[in-house]
């Protein structure tokens, strides 16, 4: 008796689903990944997600005899099993004791970076089965089941956008479990099986209240929060999970956070707590009363110097958090203060349960927040300051491991500073201060950039830069206008009273340089001395770290690791340069080759095993999809980077970049699949209107600054996704066509196609943050439509032509 086929409305349903739930689950790793660990993890979590959709397609073409026979069974067990595996993962990622800074150093620390691989490969391995599936079996219905996977897709990130401002992610993670439950529900037939999936149903809720409620997400034993919490005292007084991160209060009498303050500074701390998002120090927040006898240590400062310079300031304070900058400003007389904080969730925690603890910093005298991005309210404000303070959010510790080496950070590039001294008035001060590590590293890159801005501006910079530096801390001035005879004098007091040592003044001697925080030899002088002789370029190639400015293309102003320390590293002696290489990049490196690896075990290697495919034909197949595939990962990594800088955060980023790129591929798709559509035709034209929308898109995203700023995120995130639109659309048809080439005689090549598309797309979406680091965002671009170029060549040239008709 013939089994009857399950219904197209149950087929249809349990792909919308799915395709939801996968899309959600992947953002939300990337912000679980942040808590955990940092959120350049990003592109890690896309090729995860592409790798198990590639390794899926393999599984299902060794399967493709029995898969109409399967396809209720795989419809109804797969989506269970995803949503049991779901809460597996985070318990696994929990679990796992994984240092990402010893990985190549521990024995177990590849084994453990595997584990970490394996327990985030499997749901989405999962869900690309049950998907995959349907498009294997519903050959006559895939443009409309395409439309369904992508219209789930897009739920998917609508849901995010609706629950990311009020639930935690164990909460959402309950969600996307019900939701996976429900896919199985849709294809259960006769009453066992339905009454199966409805006590899934049921125990999901169970499951979260009895294991998951109130659990906090574990995090790296190496960021600040887990090492606070080891100190003996240590409470954790506030925790909120908000849609820019996990913000937490932690009191403890050992907590003091004053990073930049002179060692003989002759007055006592307050007490203090700390602040801490996603587990890094963002500031802390002071005990104040109110009495200003309580704030003379705040006089004692590399980043008071310029207060010492001013007279009743109008002050705008870069990064607000727990108002320390506030304080320093209103002892030091500030006639207007003007704080910018990202992070609402921050100023709501100033002005209510530690309103009263703080002294209402953000709430009285001279203060008004604003709860936006740095760079876009220089872009929104028309007022003029006499100081910009630009405060120092990262860790030493952090910083000091290249930890940051792969977060973009716009606020730190030429074009910011330019910005920022076009709000400056005239005579007025932008102060930004830096870890000092050993060797100097962001210090080194702050002056650089510093001097480069100067020179845009047409203002000398040996005449109108200061840098102090004290033990730990470098702080840079920059003004609009040359320093005078008077602020010269001001500064040479401040360091002698305060033991900091002044690396540049303008007219320094060098006597002057190195006194009181001795090193072999001042490296600032040197760099300022060579800068200001218009040497920045042979200094940029002899340092040996990477110190050329950020820019808006190349937007990694932590990033200072050169090819040549991985020779030195391996060399005799390897181990002195440990402690000063970017691990965050190198762990990039390692986690691309092991992509790279599982893909060709996953994927590449089980379909080139197959008898079916001609070995003649397979190099232009494997030419066309492999640049399909780079291609189209190189563009949304890029645009997703790209557009953080309008969106401020990562999350927001992806979810309007993946979401618009899936969404208007499918348009493009639809459109390539009707009658009268000239493959040959089509992919030289469409070849040339990719090319021609990617830099149309590109360019006239770099004007969004000047747009975006003034509108409400919402807005924001439309107006980045119908930008996407000219350029995703014609993005969704080559892809199609050459599978219609394919089935019109080489069906054999189809799985096959599949596979090498899988496995260019998951080493694509690691490779164009590495390429993005190295040659910036232009390159990446640039290369993607040089491989569309190329893809249409082969298509037109060298691809295998359809069986003639009899």
């Amino acid at each position: 008796m013939a089994v009857q086929p399950l219904a197209t409305w149950r087929i249809r349903f349990c792909v919308f689903l799915l395709s939801a739930v996968i899309l959600f689950f992947e953002i939300l790793l990337m912000r679980v990944f942040a808590v955990q660990y940092w959120h350049h993890f990003a592109s890690f979590i896309i090729s995860l997600a592409l790798l198990g959709f590639g390794a899926g397609g393999s599984l299902l073409y060794l399967l493709r005899g029995r898969l109409e026979f399967l396809l209720e069974n795989l419809l109804f067990f797969l989506p269970l099993a995803l949503s049991l595996c779901l809460w597996v993962t985070l318990l696994l990622l929990e679990l796992l004791v994984f240092n990402p800074f010893l990985t190549f150093l521990q024995g177990d620390g590849i084994l453990q970076l595997f584990l970490l691989v394996a327990a985030v490969f499997v749901p989405f391995f999962l869900g690309a089965l049950a998907i995959g599936a349907c498009f294997s079996v519903a050959a006559g219905g895939v443009f409309r089941l395409y439309f369904v996977n992508l219209a789930g897709s897009a739920a998917g990130c609508l849901l995010l956008v609706l629950t990311w401002f009020h639930l935690e992610p164990h909460v959402l993670l309950l969600l996307l479990s019900l939701l996976a439950a429900c896919a199985s529900g849709a294809a259960a037939r006769g009453p066992r099986r339905t009454l199966f999936s409805a006590l899934t149903i049921l125990l999901m809720p169970l499951l979260y209240g009895s294991v998951f409620q109130d659990r906090s997400l574990e995090m790296s034993s190496l960021k600040d929060l887990a090492q606070a919490r080891r100190a003996e005292g240590a409470v954790t007084e506030h925790e909120r999970f908000g849609p820019l991160g996990l913000v937490t209060v932690l009191s403890g009498p050992s907590f003091h956070y004053l990073p930049d303050l002179s060692l003989n500074c002759p007055h006592r701390l307050p007490e203090q707590k700390g602040l801490f998002i996603d587990g890094n120090t963002v500031g802390a927040i002071n005990r104040f009363s109110g009495d200003p006898g309580q704030l003379g240590f705040m006089s004692w400062r590399t980043a008071s110097l310029a207060y010492e310079l001013l007279d009743e300031p109008r002050v705008l304070i870069i990064g607000g958090g727990g108002g320390s900058e506030v304080l320093n400003a209103r002892h030091h007389g500030a006639r207007d203060i003007s704080v910018v904080e990202l992070n609402a969730d921050v100023v709501s925690l100033m002005n209510g349960p530690y309103r009263d603890y703080g002294g209402a910093v953000y709430g009285s005298g001279p203060v008004r927040v604003f709860a936006e991005e740095g760079r876009g309210f220089f872009d929104r404000t028309g007022e003029s300051y006499d100081l910009i303070q630009m405060v120092l959010l990262d860790s030493m510790g952090a910083a000091t491991a290249g930890v940051y080496s792969l977060n973009e950070n716009y606020l730190f590039t030429v074009e910011s500073f330019e910005k920022a001294l076009l709000r400056l008035s005239p005579g007025g001060i932008l102060s930004v201060s830096q870890w000092m590590e050993h060797p100097p590293r962001s210090g080194m890159k702050l002056l650089a950039m510093a001097a480069e801005v100067l020179k845009r501006q047409k203002l000398d910079p040996s005449q109108s830069l200061m840098m102090i530096r004290s033990w730990q801390t470098v702080t840079l001035l920059v003004k609009k206008g040359p320093f005078e005879p008077a602020d010269l004098d001001r500064a040479r007091r401040f360091c002698g009273s305060r033991l900091f040592d002044p690396c540049w003044l303008p007219g320094i001697r060098p006597e002057e340089t190195n006194r009181f925080n001795r090193l072999d030899r001042d490296p600032f002088h040197d760099a300022a001395l060579r800068l200001f002789a218009g040497e920045g370029p042979a200094l940029y190639r002899e340092y040996p770290f990477d110190i050329t400015p950020a820019t808006d293309g190349r937007p990694f102003f932590s990033h200072s690791f050169k090819m040549g320390h991985i020779g030195r590293m391996l060399g005799p002696g390897g181990r002195d340069i440990l402690p000063f290489m970017d691990w965050g990049y190198l762990l990039a490196w390692a986690c691309f080759i092991l992509l790279v690896a599982a893909s060709l075990v996953l994927i590449l290697l089980p379909l080139c095993r197959s008898p079916e495919v001609p070995a003649r034909e397979t190099l232009p197949v494997f030419l066309f999809f492999g640049a399909l595939g780079l291609a189209y990962m190189f563009l949304e990594i890029a645009f997703l980077q790209q557009f953080i800088r309008y969106l401020h955060h990562p999350v927001y980023s992806a979810a309007v970049v993946i979401g618009s790129f899936l969404v208007f591929s499918g348009l493009g798709s639809h459109l390539a699949s009707r009658e009268g559509f000239s493959a040959k035709a089509g992919i030289d034209t469409v070849a040339t209107v990719i090319v021609a929308a990617g830099a149309t898109v590109y360019y006239l995203s770099l004007g969004l600054g000047d747009v975006l700023p003034r509108v409400a995120l919402p807005v924001k995130m439309l107006i980045c996704s119908l930008l996407i639109a000219p350029l995703a659309i014609p993005m969704g048809i080559p892809f199609p066509l050459g599978l219609a080439r394919l089935a019109q005689g080489r069906k054999a090549l189809l799985p096959w196609a599949w596979g090498v598309n899988g496995f260019f797309s998951v080493i694509g979406a690691s490779a164009a943050v590495l390429l993005a680091v190295s040659w910036g965002f232009v390159a990446v671009i640039g290369a993607a439509l040089a491989l569309y170029i190329l893809a249409a060549l082969v298509f037109a040239k060298r691809f295998p032509a359809a069986t003639p008709p009899g």
